[in-house]
């Protein structure tokens, strides 16, 4: 086996996330916006040292003091010396290395060298000529754009001379070779084999990796002439579909969420406002390699495309992607503006600030676009719109956010809610597409279908919650929750709500009733277990989520489940919820109300879900003209929300 290229070992360490790769071997949880931390693989600890940065793709322990990158870690955890540890990964991503015995790899490595040194000189020259006296109309167009000073050189804006080979001159007296500057797209050789400059009077934005490096160029027109914008052509050291505007700055922002927009001058008014944690594509389509990049810093997308056809589409486009990716998505449309440039124009800073609080969901978006096309007259009749929103609503698989639409749209169209609820479900049964409007199979259906039960029911906080301070306090198993009964007995309700209240079943300790079921419940049976013979550890607690997933994979639907649930991510909660209890410092007696406040919180959450479920079944035995039974369930649920109601006031010491 000869040498590995450069080239290689650079595509290797790119395909393998460090985060993704350190988290088969350590469980970690996101402390920070930049970092995850975890227990140290390489020597023993009990507070959590260990240090990933997604941001620089490294890795280091502040205890023992190793680190490195994701090759160093492989090394260190599979005990590999440096050219295997490469080879590991490469099979881990499926790349082939290059391999030679000669200096081919060598020669590419050096090229890849000199064309980034053209790109940062030619960075430098882009900004001194932006600050130079042949940059005033430049300066002007900028900041009739309201970016000043400050704000041009945060993003390092340049602006390209008139002469057509300025840049080529200014690189070659600093001995930079044409070569390299074609290789970095900077020049163009024309037919009688003279050089000249690709970009020219153009406002020039850098693009720019993560840790300052140029790799390439976007040029703006300041007038109607010729393209609006010219970019860099891809080469050897830049790919368009794998990189960010504004990701620098983004990363440095120490935001728990990122804004994905349009364009430059998108980031750039989003900036103006102070929100630097906005990033672009390239002028394409987002890639999955672009969403993988955002994944490496946030767990959370806000989408603010352009507020038209084009954009709203790229918007639904780009969500899609995202949340394959991993990452939460909300969006974001502006009322009264093509984008947040426009927007940040006509109605300055602090109404942009405060639209972008405004964030919706998949649905919520679709149905604010078609309120916003029925207003503006693009939706001709009232009857046109209600076909087209209540074909939309048909197509949301998650029920209880149809019927929240459905009841929106019954109260704005003044129709009866319970006729909106029945088109919204007769439609469904006639749409034989997949929610994102694609035809499926019986089988990807039955297996949709699943994933979506168990998406709603899988786990949530309020379980590892409770499993957490049960952890802390293995006595608390047998503790009841804490209930006023006086207050309960005073307290103006019916009777039949009164003696539920006051029942054995709503004051009895903790048990696994009190979880989701499914593989919760399972987790928390022999947690609760552990605990009568108090022998419950945070450590023991993991080792029993691990026991029981990896049982359930064995299962009917265990492999849905393997795809939909990520361990780590349980292992991470626990982890933050312990840290968070370990924080607060609460003494014996505050862990005990906490807990008893946790429990009965809990109740509330199960019984509310239950009345839920009840009204969505009279709503069928409605339909099917079970009237009775339907009001008895009717009757049930109202039961359950008020006494969810009462205790909840009780608690927060509402007498009235």
């Amino acid at each position: 086996m000869g040498l590995i290229s450069r080239h290689s070992i650079d595509a290797v360490i790119e395909a393998n996330d460090i985060v993704d790769v350190v988290s088969s071997y350590v469980s970690l949880e996101k402390k920070s916006a930049l970092n995850f931390f975890g227990l140290c693989p390489f020597h023993q600890e009990k507070t959590p040292s260990f240090s990933v940065s997604p941001g620089k793709q490294i890795f280091y322990c502040f205890g023992c003091q190793k680190g490195g990158n994701v090759i160093k870690f492989i090394q260190e955890i599979e005990h590999l010396p440096y050219p295997q540890a490469i080879r590991f990964l490469a099979d881990r991503a499926g790349i082939t290395l290059e391999e030679s015995e000669d200096s081919q790899w060598k020669e590419r490595f050096e090229r890849q060298n000199l064309a980034y040194e053209a790109l940062r000189e030619a960075a430098r020259f882009f900004y001194a000529a932006l600050e130079s006296p042949a940059g005033v109309k430049a300066r002007d167009y900028l900041a009739g754009r309201g970016i000043d000073r400050r704000l041009y050189r945060t993003y390092g804006l340049g602006y390209s001379p008139e002469g057509r080979s300025e840049l080529y001159q200014a690189l070659a007296d600093k001995k930079i070779s044409a070569e390299a500057m074609l290789d970095a797209g900077l020049i163009r050789k024309s037919e009688g084999q003279s050089y000249y400059d690709f970009f020219y009077r153009r406002v020039m934005f850098p693009i720019m990796d993560s840790s300052g490096r140029v790799l390439a160029f976007g040029g703006r027109a300041m007038t109607d002439e010729g393209p609006k914008y010219v970019n860099s052509p891809e080469s050897f050291i830049y790919h368009k579909g794998k990189h960010l505007f504004g990701i620098l700055q983004a990363s440095r922002s120490g935001s728990q969420h990122w804004l994905l927009v349009e364009g430059y001058m998108d980031v750039l008014a989003l900036a103006r406002a102070g929100v630097t944690h906005a990033v672009a594509p390239l002028g394409t389509a987002l890639t999955d390699a672009q969403a993988r990049a955002i994944r490496r810093y946030v767990d959370t997308v806000h989408l603010l495309m352009d507020n038209d056809p084009a954009g709203r589409e790229a918007s639904l486009r780009a969500g899609t992607i995202l949340r394959k990716t991993g990452l939460t998505v909300r969006y974001l449309l502006l009322e009264g503006a093509k984008d947040p440039d426009d927007f940040y124009q006509s109605y300055g800073r602090e109404r942009l600030v405060a639209a972008l609080h405004e964030t919706l969901d998949r649905s919520g978006f679709r149905l604010a676009i078609l309120n916003q096309d029925y207003r503006a007259g693009l939706i001709r009749t009232e009857n046109e719109f209600r076909d087209q929103v209540l074909d939309m609503l048909a197509e949301e698989p998650d029920a209880t956010k149809r019927e929240i639409y459905g009841g929106q749209i019954a109260k704005d169209l003044q129709i009866s809610h319970r006729a909106v609820s029945e088109e919204i479900e007769r439609r469904r049964g006639l749409q034989s597409g997949s929610p994102e409007g694609t035809a499926s199979s019986g089988k990807e259906e039955e297996v949709s279908s699943k994933t979506k039960r168990m998406r709603l029911s899988y786990y949530n906080e309020e379980d590892i919650m409770l499993l957490v301070l049960l952890a802390a306090n293995n006595r608390a198993v047998s503790q009841e929750a804490g209930i006023d009964r006086k207050k309960i007995e005073d307290y103006s309700i019916k009777n039949e709500v009164r003696a539920f209240l006051l029942s054995d079943a709503v004051g009895r300790p903790l048990d696994s009733r009190d979880f989701t079921p499914g593989p919760m419940r399972k987790i928390a049976a022999v947690a609760l277990e552990d605990a009568r013979e108090n022998r419950l550890t945070l450590a023991g607690l993991h080792s029993i989520v691990d026991g029981i997933l990896a049982g359930d994979d064995q299962e009917p639907e265990g492999q849905v489940r393997k795809e939909l649930v990520d361990p780590d991510r349980i292992h991470s909660l626990i982890q933050q919820l312990d840290q968070e209890l370990t924080d607060s410092q609460l003494t014996a007696d505050e862990g005990k109300r906490v807990f008893e406040q946790k429990l009965i919180r809990r109740r509330l959450s199960i019984w509310r879900n239950r009345a839920s479920r009840l009204n969505q079944e009279a709503k069928k035995l409605e339909l099917e003209g079970s009237d009775d039974q339907a009001q008895t369930y009717y009757t049930q649920a109202a039961g359950l929300l008020t006494a969810a109601d009462t205790l909840r006031m009780i608690l927060q010491g509402d007498d009235r």
